[in-house]
């Protein structure tokens, strides 16, 4: 994204930013559960279907894509471009040549923003401002993007998710943009999930993914994305390279952002188990995560001066204040997403607590949290 905001602002959304970071890590950011697998081009199974669609990274096209976020995020001040992206449509234009080399334009009644995907950087190319970011790295953990919901992208992260006790299951063939696509339906095993099922149309040709429909519990669209107008083959280099602009003003970062730092500057030994969920490893830039398949919670440690800023945003928002066994917790919801910030009452301990998960399983892991605090690792910073 290329809003710019104040340091003070992103610690007063971190709790809800920090929040969309499972839903990211399932539909965009974050470490592949199946980063190889076996391609069965002839299957029509929802096993070889999933497979293919795992295996299509590599397939080189043009598109135009189109996402509906159904997220009914509050008012983020400052994170105006994160709530239009889950919260509302959002129109790309699609250059693929492959996981390290992309290009993805957004055009909206603002103007346009183009992001470049390159072998280890991220180029952000906004007209209106002229300004040219570059940020060196690969963050695993960050807020989306508009390239994170393409609907290739975010169904490989979501499929690439399943566990062994989420369900998969065929859906009737249809035409998607003129294909022939063959359809999987993912439904998580654990009913604690706010997922209802995911519905993923593949290219039968290639096992590109060409449409993502994923439903919250209570029966509505959370996300839809899908690509028209595709054009199988590799992009010209001159429209992945980004643009020269000699009158740009230019900036180079390295991987964002402050959620990646609070992350990283964890000074917690967090336990192996929270309300019965095992931790499944450091998925969000060293914030652990509990859980298995579709059911995950993520906890990431905040540490004593941002924690206060993040429970007065979050109540700035219309979320109450709520006295607990060892602390306080606030919590922060929609019809998909839910986070719980939690503060100890030793006035050290703090985390935001988030999944695509009922918030009773986030209260169980906030209980927990607050009875048995974890031990420190190093000192805060």
């Amino acid at each position: 994204m290329s809003t710019v905001v104040t340091s003070q602002a992103r610690r007063r959304w971190l709790a809800v930013g920090s929040g969309t970071l499972l839903l990211a890590t399932l539909l965009g950011v974050g470490p592949w559960l199946r980063a190889t697998v076996a391609v069965e081009p002839a299957g029509t199974t929802p096993q070889a279907v999933l497979d293919r669609a795992l295996a299509s990274a590599d397939v080189a096209f043009s598109a135009t894509g189109e996402s509906r976020g159904g997220l009914a995020l509050p008012d983020l001040s400052g994170f105006g471009d994160l709530a239009a992206l889950l919260g509302g449509t959002t129109d790309t234009r699609v250059w693929w040549g492959g996981p390290r080399r992309w290009r993805v334009d957004t055009v909206d009644a603002l103007g346009e923003t183009d992001t470049y995907g390159q072998a280890g950087s991220v180029t952000t190319w906004d007209y209106e401002s002229r300004r040219l970011v570059t940020v060196v790295g690969d963050a695993s953990a960050r807020l989306p993007r508009a390239d994170d919901l393409l609907a290739p992208t975010a169904a490989r992260r979501l499929l690439g998710a399943v566990g062994p006790g989420d369900r998969i299951s065929s859906l009737p063939a249809r035409r998607v943009d003129g294909r022939v696509t063959d359809g999987v339906r993912v439904e998580p095993g654990d009913p604690r999930s706010t997922v209802a099922h995911a519905d993923v149309w593949v290219d039968r040709a290639t096992g590109l993914p060409l449409r993502l429909a994923v439903v919250g519990s209570g029966g509505t669209d959370a996300l839809v994305s899908e690509l028209s107008q595709v054009r199988l083959g590799q992009p010209d280099d001159a429209v992945l390279t980004p643009p020269a602009a000699p009158t740009a003003r230019r900036s180079v970062e390295s991987a964002p952002d402050l959620v990646a730092r609070v992350a990283a500057a964890s000074p917690w030994d967090m336990p192996d188990r929270l309300a019965g969920l095992g931790a499944v490893g450091p998925d969000l830039a060293g914030a652990p995560t509990y859980g298995d398949g579709l059911v995950r919670v993520a906890v990431l440690p905040l540490p004593p001066r941002t924690a206060e800023d993040v429970m007065r945003g979050a109540t700035s928002a219309g979320s109450a204040t709520e006295e607990v066994d060892g602390g306080r917790i606030v919590r922060i919801g929609s019809n998909l997403l839910n986070a719980v910030v939690v503060r100890g009452a030793d006035q050290w301990h703090a985390y935001v607590v988030t999944g695509l998960v009922d918030p009773a399983l986030l209260d169980a892991v906030a209980a927990d949290l607050l009875a048995d605090p974890p031990p420190p690792t190093r000192g805060f910073r």
